[in-house]
């Protein structure tokens, strides 16, 4: 139902209460002016009378309350009338204080956010099939958007600063080596170093990159050859025959060979000594970046340097931007990485939700607790809004939506007053005529 229809409908009730009040105050004055003009011949009719004119009473009594709250009765300006128009801004600090006082009750609040386990129920609903595929769509369609609303320039910046402020030369090193300890626990170097390999081997098997590499060994050798004159030179000047070509050639060919057999023996044989190496190897670097102050003089100077360097600013920048317009691309996909990344980070609250209920608990204190503090934080400001939009009402306006809201029902109040007003004008007139006796 739209606003403007509930608007009409409270419109036509109002108008049909009021006319029936109306209509009951003119049938009594109605029957008061039949009882006086009958009263001589029929003198029962003083009770009918004596209702009646009562009943004009309180109907007017009322009539008069009821339009003094919204309007000057008549338009007569008498004084302690039309009290809601002259009383906007008072009635707009009071009904924001009773709202305030009443209903953002910090503490309350909390304890029935908490009390309704809002991340278990959280967690069913979003776990509901039609539901799960709608939120993930959603957040996953959102991303873009929230990464274009960061520019890369802005990033390279608070990438360069939090880089700059947030880690000394110590600070990195320690970081640094903390990296190295995690990777080496989790077998991550060795998966790196696996991975290194085998794309040094698709390069050597690679036509272009081979005899790219034999062109390299030959000019070497020919550095060497020119470097010793009298071993090399000698035996070529002397055999007068482009055989020693065909032999560099030969050699080139066998010596890449070789570092392919020696790259494939180290994939195969988990026990070779080149993986102690490295291990060895990754164990001093991780010992020099965490302890040794020459290291950390260094990572200092070079923290400085990077800091200040335009290139890794503008290669920051153009990462984010890659990355904004990858992200548009997968998010379009039917396997999009980061809804994948999305379900995954929901698939396993759901595994901690089940194997640890302390986490749900401590998951529930934490809402709880933070919708108290923003209660309390901003429940003035909820306060001062609902009171600078009452009095932002024009007077008919703010007169009109109350009357609207409880109009109907105080015109329930005249027709209680001309009911009961009549029957205690009975009542009285009983009494007189009983003190008469």
């Amino acid at each position: 139902m739209s606003a403007t229809t509930n608007t009409h409908r409270q419109r036509q009730r109002l108008r049909r209460m009021r006319f029936i009040a109306t209509a009951l105050l003119l049938l009594v004055c109605i029957l008061f002016i039949f009882s006086c003009l009958n009263l001589s011949q029929y003198p029962a009719l003083a009770y009918l009378k004596a209702f009646t004119e009562a009943a004009m009473v309180g109907a007017l009594a009322d009539w008069f309350a009821v339009t003094a709250l919204f309007r000057h009765p008549l338009g007569i300006p008498i004084p302690h009338t039309a009290i809601l128009p002259q009383k906007q801004d008072r009635i707009a600090t009071e009904i924001a204080r009773f709202i305030e006082n009443n209903f953002l009750l910090d503490k309350t609040i909390a304890r029935q956010i908490f009390f309704y386990h809002p991340s278990a129920k959280i967690l069913q609903w979003l776990n509901q099939p039609k539901t799960h595929q709608q939120w993930l769509t959603f957040i996953t369609q959102q991303i873009p958007g929230l990464l274009h609303s960061v520019k890369g320039d802005d990033f390279a910046k608070f990438s360069t600063q939090l880089f700059n402020n947030q880690f000394s030369g110590d600070k990195l090193g320690i970081t640094l080596a903390n990296i190295l300890a995690l990777s080496r626990k989790q077998n991550i170097d060795k998966i790196m170093l696996r991975a290194l390999l085998r794309q040094l081997r698709r390069w050597l098997h690679d036509q272009q990159t081979r005899a790219m590499l034999e062109q390299s060994l030959l000019q070497w050798v020919g550095k060497i050859e020119k470097n010793d004159p009298s071993s090399w030179d000698r035996l070529k000047a002397s055999l007068k025959i482009n055989l020693t070509a065909r032999i560099d050639d030969w050699v080139a060919n066998k010596v890449l060979n070789w570092a392919d057999s020696y790259i494939q023996t180290i994939l195969t044989n988990p026990k070779h000594p080149f993986w102690y190496a490295c291990r060895k190897q990754i164990l001093k670097t991780e010992r020099q970046l965490r302890h040794n102050n020459q290291w950390h003089q260094r990572l200092n100077i070079s923290r400085q340097q990077l800091s200040h360097s335009t290139e890794l600013h503008r290669s920051l920048s153009q990462l984010w931007e890659s990355l904004i317009n990858w992200s548009e691309n997968d998010v379009q996909l039917p396997h999009s990485w980061w809804q994948q990344q999305i379900n995954r980070l929901f698939l396993h609250l759901q595994q901690l939700a089940q194997q640890h209920p302390r986490f749900m608990l401590r998951l529930d204190t934490r809402i709880s607790l933070c919708t108290r503090t923003v209660i309390s934080r901003y429940k003035h400001r909820v306060t001062q809004f609902i009171t600078d939009k009452v009095q932002s009402w024009d007077n008919k306006q703010m007169v009109d939506k109350i009357e609207l809201s409880v109009g109907r029902d105080l015109q329930f109040i005249r027709i209680n007053g001309t009911v009961v007003g009549g029957c205690i004008g009975v009542l009285i007139y009983l009494i007189a005529q009983w003190l008469k006796l």
